[in-house]
């Protein structure tokens, strides 16, 4: 059977390829480690991946595994803000899974129902009272089925916001352990060196960076034989952050630091 991109039925290239405007539409990325049912301490928390908590206190619940998610959201609301370069504005569709009411911008929308979307201007989409999962937006005025990309991409998808050091089952914390991502050598005691970190895709804009020590050192850089450097960002871009460590530096030791960057909407 073949498939003519002619518009009938809502079928056209551009909603049939990278037609589906939501990131992690299935909960599928987590790179936060988000625990199911932790309490968030702020309004407006990102939990997995591209999804915030909208009111503090409360959390995302959720089941499944990296293959998809099924979550339910609170009282108050899970949301995406949907970059606005990313819309073009005119007539879009939203669709999912699930027993949760939706809003788009706070009108409800129905499942496989239509609302209008201005280009180049963010849009938030909202669910609450339920389950929701394998959400889409997508332009036009017919839901086609839920668009399933690897998890290589979406992945890719959701580090234009946020991105890590840590190995991806690893929750960002001081002292999670591990090697650390970036790695400095100084030559000479107490001098100062540093350390670039490319991200792994441009991010939106310049990101937050912050620093964790990925051993029990108290300062952000690991040690080595004792000495305890202060790490501190010099330059930050949405492509690169330039770290220095400066003060208690032996020579000849290699120093390690953990980091995230967020550039969340």
């Amino acid at each position: 059977m073949s498939i003519v991109l002619d518009g009938t039925n809502g079928i056209t290239a551009a909603n049939v390829y990278g037609r589906n405007l939501i990131i992690n539409g299935s909960g599928r990325i987590n790179q936060r480690v988000y625990t199911s049912g932790a309490a968030t301490s702020g309004a407006n928390e990102y939990t997995l991946d591209r999804w915030r908590v909208v009111t503090s206190g409360q959390s995302l619940t959720f089941t499944g595994t990296d293959a998809g998610r099924v979550m339910t959201a609170p009282a108050g609301g899970a949301e995406q803000v949907i970059e606005g370069a990313n819309i073009a504005g005119g007539t879009y569709v939203l669709n999912w899974t699930g027993t949760a009411t939706a809003t788009v911008d706070g009108n409800a929308v129905a499942k496989g129902g239509t609302f209008t979307l201005t280009a180049n201007t963010n849009a938030t989409v909202r669910f609450t009272g339920g389950t929701f999962s394998e959400v889409q937006v997508e332009a036009g005025s017919v839901a086609t089925p839920f668009e399933h990309r690897s998890i290589g991409e979406e992945l890719a998808l959701c580090q234009r916001y946020f991105c890590k050091t840590f190995d991806q089952g690893t929750a960002p914390a001081q002292n999670a352990g591990g090697n650390g991502a970036l790695v400095g050598y100084s030559s000479v005691s107490n001098a100062s060196f540093g350390v670039c970190w490319w991200y792994p895709v441009t991010m939106r804009a310049v990101p937050t960076v912050t620093t964790f020590a990925p051993d029990a050192a108290s300062s952000d850089w690991s040690d080595q034989g004792g000495a305890r450097p202060t790490a501190s960002v010099t330059s930050n871009g949405q492509t690169n952050a330039g770290l220095r460590a400066t003060g208690s530096i032996l020579a000849g030791g290699f120093y390690t630091i953990q980091l995230t960057a967020s550039a969340e909407l």
